[in-house]
């Protein structure tokens, strides 16, 4: 565990990928769609403490890994230089290679 959370940043995707989650939930549910988004929210918030929890994506670098939350979504993150970095968003049922294919660090 770090002395001091680390810094955290999302991308400009990840950002989209939030607002794109928020109105495809919040069309039929708004206020599922809050607490869902807030929950993402935090579980990045986890992540300037614990940067190190989720699955690794690449055996020769730990430093790029999977968080998921609710088993819904999918936070792709890179831990570099004190920051964690939101790379992107994805929700289930959507092919995850596909999603993050493109969103090195």
């Amino acid at each position: 565990m770090p002395l001091a959370p680390l810094d955290l940043i999302y991308r400009r995707e990840a950002v989209a990928d939030l607002d794109n989650l928020f109105e495809y939930i919040a069309a039929d549910r708004p206020r599922a769609a809050e607490r869902f988004l807030l929950e993402i929210k935090r579980a990045c918030e986890g992540l300037r403490w614990f940067p190190m929890i989720g699955r690794q994506l690449d055996p020769a670098d730990d430093r790029v890994r999977v968080l998921t939350v609710r088993r819904r979504a999918a936070i792709k993150f890179f831990v570099h230089e004190g920051a964690v970095h939101i790379l992107g968003i994805s929700y289930w049922g959507r092919d995850l290679a596909a999603f993050f294919e493109g969103r090195q660090p």
